[in-house]
């Protein structure tokens, strides 16, 4: 399974319509997330982590 579709299936678990993809990027309400690979080996982590791309700083979602 791809990251994308991995995000996608968190984004939808949450109930949250109002997304969408920019080849790699996830758009989310208007804020823009790089997605990559989770490697914090949690055993309930579903492998994916949001980078958001913000020119103030780094948030990361998991």
């Amino acid at each position: 399974m791809s990251l994308k579709t991995r995000v996608q299936e968190k984004i939808e678990r949450a109930g949250i319509a109002n997304y969408s993809f920019d080849a790699d990027t996830l758009i989310l309400c208007g804020v823009r997330y790089a997605i990559e690979a989770c490697t914090c080996g949690a055993t309930d982590c579903d492998g994916v982590q949001l980078q958001r791309k913000a020119s103030d700083g780094v948030v990361t979602l998991q």
